[in-house]
């Protein structure tokens, strides 16, 4: 794992292969408005296509999620299409109501 100290990089690495093969990232936030408490939050959560069903996704997410609690998260987030929902309930993660906008600048 990797760290900037608000920017956390998780790899499995296939030792055999000598690649990559699963990746996630936390991100930890300051939030103003919560007294500059700590956020969590989760992005780039990927899995190679060959390497899924072996519980590398539930590895790199109990990591994450274990790693946002020590860091004294008072909350972790993630944003994931409709058919990952399953898969991230899961892990005690929930659906919000919340709106999520975005504007993109490149293709």
């Amino acid at each position: 794992m990797r760290s900037s100290g608000d920017y956390y990089v998780t790899v499995v690495e296939d030792t055999k292969l000598g690649a990559i093969v699963a990746t996630a990232t936390l991100v930890i936030e300051h939030k103003f408005t919560h007294s500059c408490a700590k956020r969590g939050r989760i992005e780039d959560v990927v899995v190679s296509g060959d390497c899924r069903g072996k519980q590398l996704g539930k590895l790199l997410m109990s990591t994450l999620t274990l790693l946002s609690k020590r860091l004294n998260c008072y909350k972790i987030t993630l944003e994931c299409l409709p058919k990952n929902v399953t898969f991230y309930t899961k892990f005690g993660y929930s659906v919000s109501e919340e709106n999520y906008m975005y504007q993109r600048f490149f293709n």
